[in-house]
């Protein structure tokens, strides 16, 4: 008998028994999972995650294949699918862990192989590899870039040919995810593929995969980082920002410095960020960092540990809910859900009104220096351009005002829905997400899910987002401020 044959048999005997004679822990879960209460389905993913075995694996199963909300005072049933998947990622069994394997294999639904791989991809465990390509082949797109990005977290030999087939596809971020994870797993072999793939026709491309050269070249990726400045899409050069900021070297402040001199404000921005970082000085200017650097390069020394905030020689731009602008391509995210409609404790009036007026402020401020958008969300996003950003004249900051004053309302709000449409517009470089609280409604609407897929398309993107939060709610604002975290960007939170 083979020892896969022998692992198998063991595992089906294991999951019939648990089957058999369930434990009263398992039926408590069961039970939560029925229950209307988010806190109760988190109470049973946690039962699930300490019993740590197949028969629990399977009940979290059920609650993520569900699809359509069950009504009559349950939440929609994102919020439930959100906490196990949550839970399904914490598993530690092997066991356990395959029977969320077999569910990439088995399941009818695409979300559900697509959000299993995802989650093998976070086991890091190569005794799943076979799983994996198995959804390399899969005919739903989502599964397959899942795939991708699980093989090279994994790093599965096996995975080599057909993602080399995949290096010529259509579909950017399949391209990209297959290269990237051959370099994880044989950097040396997949280094000429990598450069070439540098040169790829697609910014956003480009822009992940010189962040996955850090990773898997930290010896070469500095020569790289340092010719993409140079690039004619803004993305790739602030993916190579953030690159050069984590190389102590002196070529590497060399080529932060010209950096400074970026056409985007964003990217100079993140420049200044990067060499205040690497050498605990604290200019803003242009001019004053290249007057330093010329008097200090020879005798510089890199100073250890973190640089302590504050100070710098260059005036604050415009504010927004007092987050500094430092962009000329931005987006500016109006809630539009019935919530609006209370009262804003730190000010006069509505939120809505209190938002407009927010707005109206800052359009008028920055006339002449932005491109920019404006969308409101509730269930549905509407934005103001609906292709390019507008530049900000009187004309258009009148419109911007009217569009928003005239938004469909709602009641409730699809914030990943607005964030995947804002974060995959290739203009845009920062977003300022204004909302009454957490997530509704939408394909993902926990913290965790939202962040951990708005992670994946930045990488291709680069967007900081910025959350300003109306709302008394503590738990609210967590939600918002995770979002904003992951993206560099800042939070503020009004009652």
């Amino acid at each position: 008998m083979s020892h896969f044959l022998l692992v198998f048999l063991l595992f089906v005997g294991l999951a019939q028994a648990q089957k058999a004679a369930p434990s009263p822990e398992l039926e408590e879960a069961r039970s939560k999972f029925g229950r209307t209460e988010e806190q109760e389905c988190r109470e049973g993913a946690e039962i699930c995650v300490r019993l740590n075995n197949v028969a629990a694996v399977e009940l979290m199963l059920e609650v993520l294949r569900t699809w359509e909300d069950r009504g009559g005072g349950y939440l929609p049933q994102a919020h439930y699918r959100d906490v196990v998947w949550d839970g399904l990622r914490r598993i530690t069994d092997p066991y356990a862990r395959r029977r969320v394997a077999v569910e990439v294999d088995e399941a009818k639904l695409a979300w559900v192989r697509q959000w299993c791989v995802e989650v093998l991809g976070e086991y890091r465990d190569a005794a799943f590899g076979e799983h994996v390509l198995s959804a390399l082949r899969d005919k739903d797109l989502g599964t397959r870039r899942a795939a991708a990005r699980a093989a090279g977290k994994i790093k599965v030999p096996g995975a080599v040919k057909p993602l080399t087939a995949m290096l010529g596809d259509k579909d950017e971020i399949l391209r990209a995810n297959a290269l990237e994870a051959l370099c994880r797993i044989d950097a040396p072999t997949h280094q000429a593929a990598l450069l070439k793939g540098l040169k790829d026709k697609d910014g956003g491309v480009r822009c992940a995969l010189l962040a996955a050269a850090a990773e898997c070249y930290p010896a070469a990726h500095e020569a790289w980082s340092s010719a993409a400045l140079s690039d004619a899409d803004w993305r790739p050069r602030m993916q190579a920002v953030d690159n050069l900021g984590g190389v102590r070297t002196k070529t590497a402040v060399d080529a932060l410095i010209r950096a400074l001199a970026d056409a985007r404000p964003a990217v100079a921005a993140r420049a200044v960020k990067r060499l205040q970082e690497l050498t605990h000085q604290k200019h803003r200017q242009r001019a004053a960092w290249e007057a330093w650097w010329r008097d200090n390069r020879e005798s510089f020394v890199f100073p250890e540990g973190a640089a302590s905030a504050g100070g710098g020689d260059e005036p604050r731009s415009v504010a927004y809910h007092g987050v500094q602008i430092a962009s000329d391509h931005a987006a500016f995210m109006i809630d539009a859900s019935a919530a609006m409609q209370g009262r804003l404790k730190s000010g006069d009036g509505s939120k809505a009104q209190a938002a407009h007026k927010e707005l109206a402020a800052v359009l008028e401020r920055l006339e002449g220096q932005l491109k920019f958008n404006v969308f409101t969300y509730a269930e549905e996003v509407e934005s103001f351009e609906p292709h390019t950003p507008a530049e900000l004249t009187a004309k258009t900051r009148k419109r911007a005002l009217e569009f928003v004053e005239k938004a469909r309302r709602g009641q409730r709000k699809d914030i990943w829905k607005l964030l995947e449409q804002v974060v995959s517009n290739p203009d845009l470089d920062t977003a300022f997400l204004l909302s009454s609280g957490e997530p509704d409604i939408g394909t993902y609407v926990h913290w965790n899910r939202v962040t951990w897929h708005l992670a994946e398309l930045n990488r291709f993107h680069k967007v900081v987002v910025h959350t300003i939060v109306y709302s008394d709610s503590a738990w609210y604002r967590e939600q918002l401020e995770k979002i904003s975290a992951v993206t560099g960007g800042e939070h503020r939170g009004f009652e």
